[in-house]
């Protein structure tokens, strides 16, 4: 942090309270104390009276400037400081933002509005607070910090993305009862992501055939092409392979590498059968 005599640009006040300089002007511009003026920022009365002034430079113009003990202006510390995102907590997980929200959502804690995401009565027995994107009036929820310590929450975690002991490993948060690891994560990743599915339903055909999932809503058949480990197994996808095409069904294929990264690869897959996510 700058020296207590220094004043402070805007860019500089944004580096101190570690937010964006776009952040910054957007706040500052919220709070009445700038406005914009053609293509630039002036001080209004309010900013004038927080003690913002001008400096002229020849380099960079005229631009404001900040006493420096205005980092720690009541109106600038955020109050949510020292809480967690949906992205924070997915962190501590080693999580995406988007699966924490879902593992979140699942347990009760939060639900989707039409846009963003509404804190429950559970939620806010946990310690959960409600929020507002100032800009886009999007809702969303910031978490206790000790939240990651929470015993159902880290349960969850464990059964959803772990798996559980050696006996069931394989038994998704569903019921259903998968052969892989990797079957699990796909099985579990439609479950949180609301999406009705059948596990080893038999095709439609003479054959004695299996889908690994299927999603009568949309008439959607997922194909997992794991690791082959024998010729009986390359056999029998070939076999399978043959029959989808036969049918003429809609089909999405993934391999280990698509499982390792469903939040982005499946989603897109399932968009290009309009379904979202």
């Amino acid at each position: 942090m700058s020296d207590k005599s220094t004043p402070l640009s805007t860019s500089a006040l944004a580096k101190a309270l570690a937010k964006s300089t776009k952040q910054m002007f957007a706040e500052l511009e919220s709070l009445s104390w700038i406005k914009r003026d053609k293509d630039s920022w002036v001080l209004t009365p309010k900013g004038e009276f927080e003690g913002g002034r001008y400096r002229e430079s020849h380099k960079f113009g005229r631009y404001i400037i900040w006493p420096s003990d205005t980092v720690r202006h009541n109106a600038l510390v955020s109050a949510d400081a020292h809480l967690l995102s949906s992205a924070d907590i997915g962190k501590a997980f080693s999580l995406s933002r988007r699966r924490a929200e879902l593992i979140l959502q699942e347990i009760g804690w939060m639900t989707p509005g039409r846009k963003g995401w509404l804190l429950t009565a559970l939620g806010e027995a946990v310690g959960g607070s409600q929020r507002e994107n100032s800009a886009t009036g999007v809702p969303y929820v910031m978490w206790p910090d000790g939240l990651v310590d929470n015993a159902v929450l880290i349960d969850r975690v464990v059964g959803l993305e772990k798996g559980g002991d050696d006996v069931a490993r394989f038994l998704c948060c569903d019921g259903h009862q998968v052969c892989c690891e990797a079957e699990r994560h796909i099985d579990n990743w439609l479950y949180l992501s609301g999406l009705l599915h059948a596990y080893g339903r038999p095709l439609p055909c003479d054959e004695k055939l299996t889908a690994d999932f299927y999603l009568p809503q949309h008439q959607l058949y997922i194909e997992y092409w794991g690791k082959e480990n024998s010729q009986g197994t390359v056999s029998a996808k070939m076999k399978k392979k043959e029959q989808f095409i036969s049918m003429g069904v809609n089909l999405i294929e993934l391999n280990d590498e698509d499982v390792l990264n469903l939040d982005e690869t499946l989603p897109r897959m399932l968009l290009k059968y309009n379904i979202e996510t």
